[in-house]
């Protein structure tokens, strides 16, 4: 205490000298704070912008023209291949009332029994093409125009499979469209980007027929004007069991020819033909694709 006294100047400078020793430590800290702080943010920024660099594209002007040049491109192609699509589809017909529905039901009933009878063509006893429900009842007019459309496609295949002059018609089942119960409504006149792209209306039909006629009536499904997938073909032989071998003598190449040229040579050589005239049980299991119409895009 006695040398602050006596040294007035020198404890003052002493003084002077801890607090800013104080304020130099404060100032020391502080700035190391701030220098660690802008590091971090340069390390961060200097990241983003490597981040930026590697990205394909490079998100600049240029690159965004290009996308969108693209886009546009793209959305072009999808528009163009759904009116491709649009083209292997029936178009539905919207006019068409439950009344004009079942009386063009009932005018194919009868037109196919006539044309199965002079074709010899067996058909069930109360063939309707499946919609055996509207013999005696008409459609919402929410449904009429689905199931008109769906109808001509069953009645397009019917008809081709009576032409070929196939054995017999067991039937027609199909899955009731959404429409008929209500909890589909028609085509929207701006369909929404939540619509589904297609719908699916399955159907089966079960028939009999020669090998040959079959694999003619299977090939025709090429030539339908409506888009249809075969989910499933189920092909049963009339003569599941193999050919008995005894009795059987080999026939040469000569022999074959002649006995397949007609019943005349098959009697005359006394041979019988034991391949090739199977009756085949077919059960085909369709499916009718509506597709929806296109969204368009936002700008």
């Amino acid at each position: 205490m006695n040398w602050f006294k006596d040294n007035p100047f020198l404890a003052g400078i002493l003084a002077v000298a801890i607090v800013g020793a104080a304020v130099f430590g404060y100032l020391i800290a502080q700035s190391a704070t701030a220098l660690s702080a802008s590091s971090e943010a340069y390390t961060e920024a200097v990241n983003k912008l490597h981040a930026l660099q590697n990205k394909v594209p490079f998100p600049s002007a240029e690159n965004l023209k290009a996308i969108q040049e693209n886009l546009a491109e793209h959305t072009d192609q999808i528009d163009g291949f759904r009116k491709q699509l649009a083209k292997m589809e029936l178009p539905l017909d919207e006019s068409i009332t439950p009344q004009q529905f079942q009386d063009g039901l009932r005018a194919a009933v009868n037109e196919i029994r006539t044309k199965a009878e002079e074709n010899n063509v067996e058909l069930p006893a109360n063939f309707y093409f499946g919609f055996d429900e509207y013999q005696t009842q008409v459609p919402s007019e929410q449904a009429a125009p689905f199931l008109y459309r769906q109808f001509l496609v069953i009645q397009s295949f019917i008809t081709r499979l009576v032409d070929f002059k196939v054995t017999a018609i067991d039937g027609v089942t199909r899955a009731p469209l959404p429409q008929e119960s209500g909890s589909a409504a028609g085509r929207p006149n701006k369909p929404d980007a939540s619509e589904p792209v297609l719908q699916r209306f399955p159907f089966d039909v079960s028939f009999k027929a020669e090998q040959g006629k079959f694999r003619v009536a299977f090939n025709s499904l090429l030539g339908s004007e409506q888009f249809l997938i075969v989910r499933s073909v189920t092909v049963e032989n009339s003569s599941p069991q193999a050919p008995a071998k005894r009795g059987v003598e080999a026939v040469s190449p000569s022999m074959a020819n002649a006995f397949t040229a007609g019943d005349s040579a098959n009697s005359a050589g006394g041979l019988q033909v034991i391949l090739g005239r199977e009756i085949l049980k077919v059960t085909m299991q369709l499916e009718m694709l509506d597709f929806a119409e296109p969204v368009a895009a936002k700008p």
